[in-house]
Order: structure tokens, then sequence, then C-alpha cells
């Protein structure tokens, strides 16, 4: 990578989490402590290669892991009245995991559904935050970090093509 690529690409997205760091503390109150939810976003749609054209897929699959979330806390509890507390946590995780991984594997591997990393990463977001009443907050914050990773590297683009004109 040349120098000018990676002085690009490190300003650029330097600056966007500056910027989006300053709106969360001037917003501040809780949604300021959600911001760590917006590098969830952002790593993850660095993985994937922030192809743009995967937007949709990236926040479908993003909102149907705060679905699975529900089903990963009640499940447990559900269980809990026919089995010990242990067990149910147990028998619950492995349920949710399999079903979660075989319905997007093999239904929805060509829709919009399809980027099981990021169901997960909502999932991790909600355990993370406390409880499903985080996702209110955790889940726009994390669409934030997926618009950034994109709309950066769009910025990157255009700069790395008018450098070379």
């Amino acid at each position: 990578m040349t120098t000018r690529k990676a002085l690009n690409i490190a300003l650029v997205r330097g600056a966007a989490f500056a910027i989006v760091t300053a709106v969360y503390l001037l917003i501040g109150g809780e949604f300021g402590g959600y911001l760590w939810c917006v590098y969830v976003g952002f790593f993850l749609t660095m993985a994937f290669g922030a192809a743009p054209q995967d937007l949709p897929n990236y926040l479908c699959s993003l909102l149907a892991g705060y679905a699975w979330a529900a089903v990963y806390v009640y499940l447990p509890r559900a269980l809990g009245g026919i089995m010990p507390g242990g067990a149910a946590s147990v028998v619950s995780e492995f349920v949710v995991t399999a079903l979660l991984l075989f319905i997007h594997l093999r239904f929805l591997g060509k829709t919009w559904f399809n980027k099981v990393p990021a169901v997960f990463a909502a999932v991790a977001t909600v355990f993370a935050s406390g409880g499903l009443a985080s996702i209110p907050l955790a889940a726009p914050s994390a669409v934030i970090g997926i618009l950034m990773a994109l709309g950066t590297g769009k910025i990157i683009e255009l700069l790395d093509r008018q450098k070379s004109a």
C-alpha cells in the first residue's frame, strides 16, 4: 500500500470516528455509552470488505440478530421451568445457535439476511449492553458504524481517483 493511500484511509476514517465520537459526547446521556456499538458495525463491515451493494444485507442481517437476541434471552427462561438454570442455558445456547446458523445458511443464504456474523454481532451487543432494553440504542449505533465504513470507503475511493488523475 502506498503512503498516500494509507494516509487517506487513516485521515478519513480517523476524522469520521472523531466526528461520531463528538456527536455521542454532545448527545451524552445513555446514548453516549453506546459508542462502542459503532465500532462493532464498523469493524464487521470492514471485515466483509465494505461493499456498498451489500448494505441491505448488512442491515437486514444485523436487524435479524436483534430478533434472535430475544430468543437467546427468553428460551433459557422458558426452559428454566423444566430443568435447572445452568442446563437450561446450555440447552438453549445449543438450540438457538444451531437454529440460527441452519436457517441463515440453508434458507437465507441468497437473501438480504446472509451476513451471519452481523446476526451474531447484534446478539453480542445485546448481551454486552445488558439486555433487550438496549436495542433502541445499540442497533442505531451499530448501523452508524456500518454506514460510516461504507461512507468513508467511498470518500477514500474518490480521493484515490482524484490523486491519480
